[in-house]
């Protein structure tokens, strides 16, 4: 069922880039965006303890997601595990 959504979302994204006009444009700037936001939570769990871990699903959802994806794994970890 968390495959099903994941690929849905996965596909609204995508359709999103797509009719942005410039498809390339779009995704990487939403991956570099991404990218940015968990080099940041990185950097800020040396002062405040708020760690994500950094592994393949995390960067790849922050680079599908960008900013709210890395928010969205933020809030998962402190209020799921």
């Amino acid at each position: 069922m968390i495959y099903f959504v994941g690929v849905v979302l996965l596909i609204v994204v995508l359709i999103i880039f797509k009719n942005s006009g410039c498809f390339l444009k779009s995704f990487l700037t939403s991956a570099l965006g991404g990218i940015g936001a968990l080099s940041a939570v990185w950097a800020v769990n040396f002062f405040v303890p708020l760690s994500l871990g950094v592994n393949l699903f995390s960067f790849v959802f922050s680079v599908l997601f960008s900013v709210p994806g890395v928010i969205f794994l933020l809030l998962c970890k402190t209020f799921l595990f």
